[in-house]
């Protein structure tokens, strides 16, 4: 909770206020109440600066802007004007001159782009040249005019099929090895040789080492593995 106001420093405050009005009659109230916070320390609530300072005889300016029971009228708001707003009309003096030097642009460079005769443009005169002249003129002068929205030159093909991060398009190159890797490996020692055969189906991995002890192959030298997914995680 606040300390409650001491009356004795109110008085004293209030009596200082009445001083400074007596001293200088044109003193402000904002005024008045910084010289008291210069020689008490502390400010002067604003209801007691005020009703000091009025009763001192001091004007309390009101300049405020229009509030509650106040009798300045708040000013009406502009009137919408009506119908679409307008803009400055072109100079057909100065379109023209515009469309000749752009035909001059076109005539000693035939391979120059409307982007760069606009800008030579509004180089020149210090102002562009509106897009539908601009473009009436440069074609008139035979000059190549682009389709909108391609870039000059055919774009390279990128696949986003896997995604645009390169650690999914890692993590799909990965996954396609794995699944084309054989499940089923049959392996022979055959005069001194290893011999690995692969397979996509266990049977026919089966029936291979089968085929192979028929004809006479040992047993001891035929062995068979599956792929089985490693175990551990791999940050990409």
């Amino acid at each position: 909770m606040a300390n409650k106001r001491s009356q004795e420093n109110t008085k004293q405050k209030q009596e200082h206020i009445a001083a400074l009005v007596k001293e200088n009659s044109s003193i402000t109230m904002n005024e008045a109440g910084k010289r008291v916070r210069e020689k008490f320390g502390t400010q002067l609530a604003y209801d007691k600066l005020r009703e000091a300072f009025a009763a001192a005889g001091g004007k309390i300016d009101t300049r405020r802007g229009p509030k509650k029971g106040s009798k300045r009228k708040a000013k009406a708001p502009k009137a919408a004007k009506a119908g679409p707003r307008k803009y400055g009309t072109r100079s057909p003096a100065a379109t023209q001159r515009k469309q000749e030097f752009v035909a001059e642009l076109v005539k000693g460079n035939p391979d120059i782009t409307m982007n760069e005769a606009g800008k030579k443009v509004r180089t020149r005169f210090g102002t562009q040249l509106a897009f539908d002249k601009l473009k009436e003129a440069f074609k008139n002068a035979g000059g190549k005019v682009g389709k909108p929205g391609r870039r000059k030159g055919s774009r390279k093909h990128v696949d986003r099929r896997h995604g645009r991060r390169a650690a999914d398009q890692a993590y799909v190159k990965i996954s396609k090895t794995l699944q084309g890797m054989p499940r089923h490996v049959v392996i022979m020692h055959v005069k001194g040789l290893i011999d690995t055969s692969e397979f996509a189906a266990k049977e026919q991995a089966v029936a291979f080492a089968r085929s192979q002890m028929l004809a006479g192959v040992p047993a001891s030298d035929i062995a068979y593995y599956t792929r089985q997914p490693l175990e551990i995680s791999v940050g990409i």
